[in-house]
């Protein structure tokens, strides 16, 4: 820059400062007041505070999952046909809070691969099973269940190239290459891998919004209540078994003689 006589750009104030970090972590602009407490804000690590703040918000999660999201191929519609609505926040949500939570980068793989596989899965570990779900599903009649089923299939197969290997592997489909890293036989070894999954190949019932197999989620509005009502009953179960192991005061009784 010396030599072609050119200056960098002088230090951002702190008004545009607050807006770039604020819109690159959460993806929201700042408040006036969050920007007029920044500004006159006279601590040398002011700046640093701004920065776990942003971090610590719900809303870092939502920005760090937007790009996530689409290279997973999230929609809530099924694509094909009609283009009917499916419900996959389940898994948005999950991964919004795998982000939130710092979930390692192994098990963040683990879980969406492979989270029902896991010895005794945990609620959560199913629901990130919902990024093989994002494929596009039809529900037109007359189509051939084998062939859309060999289409789901290989789009899962290209869809985990695309985001975890940076590849895309659709050539090795039909033939090697021979400088590609992925053969013929290794796309059929993830094919394998992926055609075991127990899905509704035509989704007919659109009362339903999904295709099984599905998970069930409780409404997150009666959450708090449903964990209140399970923590009743272990209360009152373990109390119940108090009882039984308890002495019981026994009472006698006459029965009456059947003799005359």
């Amino acid at each position: 820059m010396e030599r072609e006589g050119l200056d960098p750009n002088s230090e951002a104030d702190r008004s545009t400062l607050i807006r770039r970090v604020s819109l690159d972590l959460i993806g929201l602009p700042p408040t006036p007041a969050e920007v007029a407490a920044f500004i006159a804000d006279p601590s040398p690590n002011a700046y640093e505070q701004l920065v776990d703040r942003l971090l610590a918000s719900p809303h870092y999660g939502e920005r760090m999952a937007i790009e996530w999201l689409d290279a997973a191929r999230y929609a809530d519609t099924n694509g094909f046909n009609l283009d009917c609505a499916r419900d996959m926040s389940g898994w948005r949500d999950w991964v919004i809070r795998a982000f939130n939570a710092n979930l390692p980068f192994d098990q963040f793989t683990i879980h969406q691969l492979a989270g029902d596989l896991l010895p005794n899965p945990t609620l959560e570990q199913t629901i990130a099973t919902g990024f093989n779900r994002n494929t596009m599903i039809t529900n037109e009649s007359g189509v051939l269940e084998d062939e859309y089923l060999v289409m789901y299939v290989a789009d899962r197969i290209n869809t985990v190239a695309t985001v975890w290997l940076g590849l895309m592997i659709g050539c090795a489909r039909c033939h090697d290459h021979k400088y590609d890293p992925i053969t013929q036989k290794e796309y059929y070894q993830l094919y394998a891998y992926f055609n075991n999954l127990s899905e509704t190949v035509l989704h007919v019932d659109l009362d339903q919004p999904n295709a099984a197999p599905v998970v069930k989620l409780p409404d997150p509005v009666y959450a708090a209540r449903i964990e209140q009502a399970e923590h009743q009953v272990q209360t009152a179960q373990a109390y119940v078994e108090q009882l039984k192991a308890s002495d019981y005061k026994t009472v006698g009784t006459e029965q009456a003689s059947s003799d005359p």
